[in-house]
């Protein structure tokens, strides 16, 4: 996320996780100060979802499973033109 345009930052980030991906997502976002969606299942255990939140996520519970989680996030990344920040996406 450090190599986001600032522009992109403005608009806000988005991810697809039940777990860690989504605490480490909303903690970037905390501190590179933007906003961060991230679309979870609606299986995702209760502390996770807590944790997010405390981390200062927007949580948006969707689908059984990560891959309707996912479709989900995407269609949310089209609709708000937010960055969509993938797991395993490493810049360098």
């Amino acid at each position: 996320m450090a190599n986001l345009s600032s522009a992109d930052l403005e608009k806000g980030v988005i991810t697809a996780s039940a777990g860690n991906h989504a605490q480490g997502v909303a903690l970037a976002a905390q501190r590179l100060r933007t906003h961060a969606v991230i679309v979870m299942p609606r299986t995702t255990p209760q502390i996770k979802i807590d944790a997010v939140r405390n981390l200062g996520g927007r949580v948006v519970l969707q689908g059984d499973n990560y891959d309707a989680a996912h479709a989900h996030a995407r269609e949310i990344e089209r609709q708000r033109r937010l960055a969509f920040v993938h797991p395993t996406t490493i810049r360098r």
